[in-house]
């Protein structure tokens, strides 16, 4: 794990070019995420209910992918700051490729903060379907960056924690609920290898640090090491404690113990497929095999929109802390998830 010098801005970053995101692809991520939401894999529901031509790639998957992308870029760096949008669909049985460039570099100390622009490219829709920014850390020396706990950060680069105001076209039920912790999630077991092996087979070509014993311990951590972005996915709970919906209208987000992300029950909307509209994250350090994952939700945007084609919507954004049951953070979130709401 060596790290690299610091490229000059402009320069651009090898591309991750990944296969074809078939459906059979797309369910063995599913399984890995433990994710059921129908919109990934349910052709009747995507237009029935979801009002979607088809199923769409996961952007959960598409996140790992940016952070995947960062990792092989900068060996021995740290993807401590991560922002993506995704503005448009990747529908299943396309091709992606993540690309960027280096677009500035600040020193403080020891460290290098280097700024990217990144973009997750649909060839075959042959156009950017995701666009973000990221902060990589790279240390003087040769030793890796292991975590980015107490880092004294440049202002203005460290993820914000604050509430929105309240949007005058929301309803006020919802508006009146900004700032309230509205989700608290544990694991019931702690990270084993077997999950780590499915997640790496599901993202493809992970490092062998996050899923082989002999890697692991080889590494700078001494031990197997999850993704970076695992916690967003790693709780798990009791089998039968997250029954699934048997309503055909059901989105199958019910059944996933991810916090935070069941939006329409926790907040009480009626509304169609509820999508990840983007991520802003910034990655404090890695959880370790054998750790148990805790997550605390807090709602900090609500945003009512009326699209000329998507028409009525609402932007709803969350502020997600992720640590391993001993209170060590793993990462903090900022998620935006999109509805289209239902006529009354």
């Amino acid at each position: 794990m060596a790290i690299q010098t610091a490229p000059s801005p402009g320069a651009a970053l090898p591309v991750l070019d990944k296969p074809r995101w078939s459906s059979t692809h797309i369910l063995r991520w599913l399984a890995a995420q433990q994710n059921w939401d129908k919109i990934h894999f349910d052709q009747q529901f995507c237009k029935a209910v979801a009002k979607l031509p088809a199923p769409v790639i996961n952007g959960a998957l598409k996140q790992h992918l940016i952070m995947q992308f960062l990792w092989a870029a900068f060996p021995g760096g740290w993807p401590w700051r991560v922002d993506y949008q995704f503005t448009g669909p990747d529908y299943v049985g396309e091709k992606l490729q993540v690309r960027g460039q280096i677009t500035g570099t600040h020193k403080v100390g020891p460290r290098t903060f280097i700024s990217v622009q990144i973009d997750i490219c649909n060839t075959d829709q042959a156009q950017a379907t995701t666009g973000g920014t990221a902060v990589v850390l790279l240390d003087e020396g040769d030793a890796p960056v292991t975590h980015a706990i107490g880092i004294d950060a440049p202002d203005g680069m460290a993820l914000s924690l604050q509430t929105l105001a309240p949007d005058a076209q929301t309803p006020e039920p919802l508006s009146a609920r900004l700032g309230e912790r509205i989700d608290a999630r544990q694991s019931h077991y702690p990270i084993d290898l077997s999950r780590l092996r499915l997640f790496a087979d599901a993202v493809m070509d992970m490092p062998a640090l996050h899923f082989d014993a002999a890697a692991g311990a080889a590494s700078p951590w001494g031990t197997v090491v999850a993704p970076p972005l695992f916690p967003l996915h790693g709780m798990e709970a009791l089998p039968g404690s997250l029954p699934l919906n048997e309503d055909p209208a059901a989105q199958g987000r019910e059944g996933v113990n991810e916090v935070g992300r069941d939006l329409s029950s926790l907040l009480g909307v009626a509304a169609a497929g509820g999508m990840n509209a983007g991520n802003r994250v910034q990655l404090h350090s890695l959880a370790r095999l054998g750790e148990r994952i805790c997550a605390h939700s807090t709602l900090v945007g609500v945003r009512r929109r009326v699209g000329k084609r998507q028409g009525d919507m609402l932007f709803v954004e969350t502020l997600n802390h992720y640590t391993e049951s001993g209170g060590r953070p793993l990462v903090t979130e900022r998620q935006t998830v999109v509805f289209r709401l239902f006529a009354t």
